[in-house]
């Protein structure tokens, strides 16, 4: 009786196996151009769709490759994202400025991955079959007819698993640091090997959540052997802590400081090994440096209160619509609610704990060209001078850690933010 049960099941779920391979292989017939006629397209208007990881776009080769980058246009949307919900990827498409009435040209790392991105955009998000064409030669193919790509300016400061797991063996002197707030527990159960872990408590101090003193920060960093000339890479579960972290060491003077792309998950889902011995940090005695060495990225409250008023200057809030607006203050140890008078709203997230605006659905930086289109539709310019703002510097040292990375050279972070600009009654505040 159970054998034709499974008889019975098995002709009934295999037309369904069938069709769901013809549905993604046959059934969808696209239009494949060359790089000549994609090329003609884009001028025309169409939208150009990269469907390769993030880190690839950003620069990175793929793994042993020689160059990396993508072709100038175009727009990154990893294929691997399908499986996110289909309202999500529908808004992340709109940000970008790819909906159903433009025309797409889609290119991956092979006709396989474009030809998947582009039946999913007919089947899924209602794009109109003529409309959507593959690049069937791909990204290695376009460069190898001596084409140069574009590429994030500073793509090497924000990492791959691929980078770090290599360099942890090949650069003893490297250090690095599993953020989180609190005592780590995350990281006492796995963590890279040889990472330490940075409670974020030792780097801000209570009730503002500001940066602490020189002195403080210098016996935090020589406990942990941290000098001025030690590299370091910073990770997280949130990429939001290990910006802080990262913002923080340059404002002390650590020359080179890195971020791993995607954080924990990303390691993880890269399948390189987990340790779980807790590590301890063999202290030094010199920093190298007068802390703070870059103290010009720091904003004090003074500052902001007079950049409403001077040319070229712009204090952007990275805080949820619902922050920025006044609906609510963001969390419950503020209590008021609104925004410091000026401000501009840079997008950021759906609250103050998460930051989708500025992070893929795998939790990587968003490509670069997503984040700086939120600043120029606001007239901001490459060269004015940015100070970004949230509620107590988290998600503001994400947002200027992007931009470092896109070569902005006037950027600061005001530490206080809403907190400590909303404690002071003589303070105006806009809301609306």
């Amino acid at each position: 009786m159970i054998q034709w049960l499974k008889y019975i099941v098995l002709l009934l779920v295999l037309p369904l196996m069938v069709s769901c391979d013809k549905f993604w292989n046959h059934r969808i017939e696209l239009r494949h151009v060359n790089a000549e006629k994609m090329t003609l397209l884009v001028e025309q208007g169409y939208a150009l769709l990269d469907a390769r990881d993030s880190n690839w776009y950003n620069g990175w080769p793929a793994n042993g490759r020689l160059v990396g980058g993508h072709i100038p246009k175009a727009r990154n949307f990893d294929v691997a994202w399908l499986e996110q919900k289909p309202e999500l990827l529908k808004e992340l498409l709109a940000t970008k400025g790819i909906t159903p009435d433009r025309g797409v040209v889609v290119y991956g790392k092979d006709k396989q991955d474009a030809q998947v991105l582009g039946q999913w955009l007919v089947a899924e998000m209602g794009f109109a079959k003529k409309k959507v064409l593959i690049f069937e030669e791909g990204f290695s193919q376009w460069l190898a007819k001596g084409n140069q790509p574009e590429k994030l300016p500073g793509y090497q400061r924000l990492v791959t698993p691929y980078w770090l797991d290599a360099h942890i063996r090949a650069m003893p002197e490297l250090k690095v640091l599993d953020v989180s707030w609190g005592d780590g527990l995350r990281y006492q159960t796995g963590h890279i090997p040889g990472a330490l872990h940075l409670d974020t408590g030792s780097i801000e101090s209570e009730p503002l959540w500001n940066i602490r003193d020189a002195q403080w920060l210098e016996r935090e960093l020589l406990n942990l052997g941290i000098q001025s000339s030690t590299p370091v890479v910073v990770y997280g579960d949130d990429m939001m802590a290990a910006a802080r972290a990262l913002f923080v060491l340059k404002y002390a003077g650590v020359g080179d400081v890195r971020l791993l792309n995607g954080g924990w998950k990303a390691w993880v889902e890269s399948g390189y090994p987990i340790e779980r011995k807790i590590n301890q940090p063999v202290a030094v005695q010199s920093f190298g440096a007068e802390i703070p060495a870059v103290a010009d990225i720091l904003a004090d409250t003074e500052g902001v209160a007079k950049l409403q008023h001077e040319e070229h200057k712009a204090l952007i809030s990275v805080r949820s619509l619902a922050e920025y607006k006044g609906e609510t203050s963001g969390y419950n140890y503020i209590d008021k609610a609104g925004r410091i008078p000026g401000a501009l709203w840079g997008h950021s997230g759906s609250d103050p704990y998460h930051m989708e605006a500025y992070i893929n659905p795998d939790n990587t930086l968003r490509e670069y060209h997503d984040m700086e289109s939120y600043w120029q539709e606001l007239g901001i310019e490459a060269d004015d001078e940015l100070t970004f703002y949230c509620g107590t510097g988290w998600r503001a040292s994400l947002a200027w850690f992007a931009a470092s990375l896109m070569n902005y050279k006037n950027i600061a972070v005001y530490d206080g933010g809403w907190m400590e600009w909303s404690r002071d009654p003589s303070r105006p505040i806009d809301k609306g």
